[in-house]
């Protein structure tokens, strides 16, 4: 049967805002530490259950990730880099670009649902409702407030339930982390790959992923354009 697509649902970091992609200021958690950042990052993105389910500060898993890192680690250094990632991620909340602002707003305007499911702890998202990306949303689902993670089909039914409809009748759009292509997939949405972060942030990563998404674009306004010529869900 073919049903009309009613919803999208978002990740939020590396599919809307990034570092790279709005100019945050500031060293990287990496560097402040003395670490070489693909080395941290291989080690910080495994996602640490308890951090991004909201179970501990994230003191706790920079501090254990740091020391276990770089034995010669200050505590000057780890209380710096806490400072000035939860600066960042405020200034990545902030500064969202126009384009994406834009094609949210042409989304509801249209009469899609938006929806938003992120695997983050609570410091990341501290400044959620300062960013202009919050009134656009319908439904915000944070791993860190409702105790569940992608890829678990859980908190995908959460977010389609928050949004009054079925999971298959919602776009899932992200860019790969955490298995949340497959995940979605597995949860009985259309998983769409956009490229847009990825391409400042790991442009290599984007072969790898894409196998897992049904559709991929580069950015929202090729989404809208899918979705105007007729995209629907077998």
């Amino acid at each position: 049967m073919i049903e009309k697509v009613r919803a999208v649902i978002f990740d939020l970091f590396h599919t809307l805002t990034s570092f790279e992609v709005s100019g945050t200021p500031g060293a990287s958690t990496a560097e402040i530490l003395g670490i070489e950042p693909e080395i941290w990052n291989e080690h910080w993105f495994k996602d640490p259950p308890d951090y991004c389910l909201g179970l501990v500060p994230v003191e706790i898993p920079i501090s254990r990730l740091a020391r276990q890192l770089n034995p010669s680690v200050t505590e000057q250094q780890i209380a710096l880099a806490i400072k000035t990632r939860h600066l960042r991620f405020r200034h990545a909340l902030l500064n969202i670009e126009p384009e994406t602002i834009n094609g949210l707003r042409e989304l509801r305007l249209v009469g899609y649902k938006l929806g938003l499911i992120s695997n983050c702890g609570c410091d990341e998202i501290a400044h959620w409702d300062e960013s202009p990306l919050a009134p656009l949303f319908d439904a915000a689902i944070f791993s860190c407030v409702v105790k569940l993670k992608k890829p678990d089909p859980q908190i995908y039914h959460l977010a389609a339930e928050k949004l009054t409809l079925e999971p298959a009748d919602c776009l899932f759009v992200g860019n790969g982390g955490s298995d949340e292509l497959a995940g979605a997939k597995r949860a009985d949405m259309t998983p769409i790959l956009l490229t847009r972060h990825l391409e400042a942030i790991r442009p290599t990563q984007i072969p790898k992923v894409m196998p897992f998404a049904q559709i991929y674009v580069r950015t929202i306004n090729d989404l809208i354009n899918l979705l105007r010529n007729g995209l629907r869900r077998y």
